[in-house]
């Protein structure tokens, strides 16, 4: 028999009492928390709120980092503040301020929020994105900065030109999938990286169930969608009790958790010493282990984990990263037209490689300038303060989210003159990168402790993509029925990453040389597939 058919008449009532009750004790029990030692400081400003709600009801859900952008306007703050449910959250809308807190003070503000959805009841205990500031993701990050360092390219930039090339024949074969195939081919690049395995240019199955993965690790992270990351008591209810779906699809999902951390590395782990392995992070962090130091299993448990949060971390970014870069140029065909003219200047018919960087400025000022223009994620990854702490006279309360509003911060007109418009100028120098400007990369991979420390991995990987694209294509807007160019609306996306939605781009291969190029790549991989 269903367990609720069995309940007493009045209990959906008794339960919204409950809940309500629950609901109230916790906020009163998080206002009475929050305001310990504050020292009569204010809270940074804020938009008035309701009781208990707070400013839950005002949160920008959609378009994240333009609705606290705005907020910082009208409350004339460059740090604001918003509570929802007793929950403190404190947004930066400043580069310098975010350096004071987050890099600064970085020993209070390089915890992650926790989610106990996630992590407790999903089994994300392991990820690194979601690893509060202890030693345990000391350890990890350590792991992944020892045999991935900026110096050390040997591993890196072989697969980056593998996968640019892949990213050309793919495009050639499929151009009407651009959004595809740059998900395709850099997702298989993370993975090739991470792990050394081979990686199917259509349909492989781990980049299915990464995609899939990071879907629905985005879809319960957002704000809001899930009761008990506000209300944590709650995870100790009953998943038949009233509102407990959260419980009921926890449990459906559980087994995502080991299976993305298990599956590509013991396929890893199978290659290991085998002609069908190819350097990876778990390839040369397997061979660092000491066998005779008595823990190599627990090292091995920490490569898997590392592993993990490179297999997660980075597809989207690059892939958004490149899209935007596209877009611009397709809605800009003068500033197109000047990359594609100083790469044949400088490359005379040839392909790209990464010495040629310091001959292509303005291919550089171009990406410089789509990722101030559009980060592609405008609020970051929020970090979390492990005690109280005042800051030019406001009140910060330990275990308040602490957001920095990348999109604020990149365009602000103290650094960056007419912000909205794309304008890779402002970047050079009498022919050069003007090191006075500053570099929106330096924002973008975000502060303190928890910067990306594989920001130089989708730095280059987006350059060099970029620089082949252009050698070999143009693109342009497609044309419509009375055989004009259609003239596309911008169409983004709303939430936690900028990118744009699908849109269409009629691609042409260049030149005869780029002809040539790409059916030596087209030879090359046909090769490799067999």
């Amino acid at each position: 028999m269903d367990v609720i058919q069995t309940l007493p008449a009045g209990w959906a009532q008794d339960a919204a009492v409950l809940l309500g009750g629950l609901s109230l004790s916790y906020y009163l029990r998080r206002q009475a928390t929050s305001k310990k030692g504050n020292s009569g400081f204010p809270l940074p400003p804020s938009l008035k709120g309701l009781p208990i709600l707070g400013n839950a009801l005002d949160i920008p859900l959609e378009n994240p980092g333009q609705g606290y952008e705005r907020w910082g306007k009208e409350l004339n703050s460059k740090i604001i503040s918003a509570r929802a449910l007793g929950k403190s959250i404190v947004v930066v809308n400043s580069i310098s301020i975010a350096v004071d807190l987050l890099d600064k003070r970085s020993a209070k503000y390089s915890s992650r929020p926790q989610s106990v959805m996630a992590k407790e009841l999903m089994g994300w205990d392991y990820l690194f994105a979601m690893l509060p500031y202890d030693e345990k993701w000391k350890e990890r990050r350590r792991m992944f900065v020892q045999h991935f360092r900026p110096a050390d390219t040997s591993i890196i930039r072989p697969q980056e030109e593998e996968f640019a090339g892949r990213f050309l024949v793919e495009l050639n074969r499929t151009p009407n999938q651009l959004h595809q195939v740059t998900r395709g081919t850099f997702g298989g690049f993370i993975i090739s990286l991470a792990y050394g395995i081979p990686i199917k240019p259509r349909g492989d199955p781990h980049l299915a169930f990464s995609e899939k993965v990071m879907h629905t690790l985005a879809e319960i992270s957002t704000p809001g969608s899930n009761f008990v990351d506000v209300i944590p008591p709650l995870k100790h209810f009953p998943s038949w009790f009233p509102g407990g779906g959260f419980k009921r699809k926890a449990a459906s999902l559980w087994y995502m958790h080991e299976q993305f951390r298990s599956s590509p590395f013991n396929e890893a782990v199978s290659h290991f010493g085998t002609e069908k392995a190819r350097p990876s992070f778990v390839s040369v962090a397997l061979e660092a282990i000491d066998e005779t130091s008595g823990d190599s299993e627990y090292q091995k448990q920490v490569i898997k984990d590392a592993a993990a949060m490179f297999y997660g971390a980075r597809t989207d970014t690059i892939v958004a990263s490149i899209l935007v870069w596209i877009w611009v140029l397709l809605k800009n065909p003068d500033i197109q037209a000047r990359v594609h003219e100083e790469l044949d200047r400088v490359l005379n018919g040839r392909m790209p490689d990464f010495e040629d960087q310091e001959q292509l400025p303005y291919l550089t000022a171009s990406l410089m300038e789509s990722t101030r223009w559009g980060p592609v994620t405008p609020i970051g990854v929020p970090h979390s303060s492990t005690e109280d702490d005042v800051y030019d006279g406001y009140f910060i309360p330990k275990d308040s989210i602490v957001i920095p509003n990348l999109w604020a911060m990149l365009r602000n007109e103290d650094d960056y003159e007419d912000p909205t418009t794309y304008n890779p100028d402002r970047f050079l120098k009498d022919g050069q990168i003007n090191p006075d400007i500053r570099d929106p990369y330096t924002v973008a991979f975000g502060f303190g402790r928890r910067a990306c420390p594989g920001a130089h991995i989708g730095r280059s990987m987006v350059w060099l993509a970029a620089a082949s694209l252009a050698s070999v294509f143009q693109w342009s807007e497609p044309l419509g029925e009375d055989g004009k160019p259609i003239d596309q609306p911008m169409d983004f996306e709303k939430g936690l990453l900028y990118q744009p939605n699908p849109f269409k781009c009629d691609f042409k291969v260049r030149s005869a040389e780029a002809q040539a190029h790409l059916a030596n790549l087209e030879a090359q991989h046909t090769t490799a597939e067999a």
